[in-house]
């Protein structure tokens, strides 16, 4: 198994650089400038951030398209990143997917969660996600966060590391009629749940408690 852990803000320099939020910055001033320059509201979509970030560390290559796990492959690390947002920065924060299963052969998922089968719901949707992961070096996920209250985006960084929970089928929780809480993040920073009707594993961060994991690093 795998486990989500926040990134002390000291050990950022040795993984993306220094001057990494600087370089982020400027990268992303340069994609709202045309948004800007014409008043109109600032649309970034999923790509753009990935190729900030890529362009921002040095080596950094973007390798995303939704063909890997990763986004971004750098020297030190490789990157997933997610970009998402947040009606106030100590709020909960839009979801994440991590890993999505549409396969036919897994068009029964609702039904297993009906039966409240979760060992199956764990093979369909878990096991694939962490057979993906484990291919990857020192995998990273570098989140995004665009705090709509203040036109702010902050950014951090979750370490997946292996983690053991013989009893991880026993802690999946039902919540309410359309998801199930996967215990792959402590829950004061975030929340990791099946998505049932989308099928879906995905991710959503609890920012007051990511709080001293975070940078702001500019305005839009």
């Amino acid at each position: 198994m795998i486990k989500y852990q926040p990134v002390p803000l000291e050990e950022h320099d040795a993984l993306i650089g220094a001057d990494f939020n600087e370089r982020f910055t400027k990268e992303m001033h340069d994609y709202y400038a045309p948004y800007q320059k014409k008043g109109r509201p600032v649309n970034i979509g999923k790509e753009t951030w990935e190729y900030a970030v890529s362009d921002s560390i040095d080596g950094g290559q973007w390798v995303g398209a939704g063909k890997n796990v990763i986004d971004v492959c750098a020297p030190n690390l490789d990157i997933d990143v997610k970009g998402i947002s947040c009606s106030k920065i100590t709020g909960i924060t839009s979801e994440a997917s991590i890993l999505q299963n549409v396969q036919e052969k897994n068009d029964h998922a609702v039904q297993l969660f009906k039966q409240g089968n979760y060992s199956g719901l764990k093979e369909m949707f878990i096991d694939p996600f962490i057979k993906k992961t484990s291919a990857n070096k020192n995998l990273h996920v570098l989140c995004t966060v665009r705090d709509k209250q203040n036109s702010q985006v902050w950014y951090c960084l979750l370490k997946v590391v292996k983690h053991e929970n013989p009893n991880l089928v026993e802690e999946m929780k039902a919540r309410g009629t359309r998801s199930i809480d996967i215990p792959l993040i402590d829950p004061e920073y975030g929340r990791t749940y099946l998505a049932i009707q989308k099928r879906r594993l995905e991710l959503r961060l609890n920012m007051a408690g990511m709080s001293k994991y975070s940078v702001c690093s500019h305005s839009i």
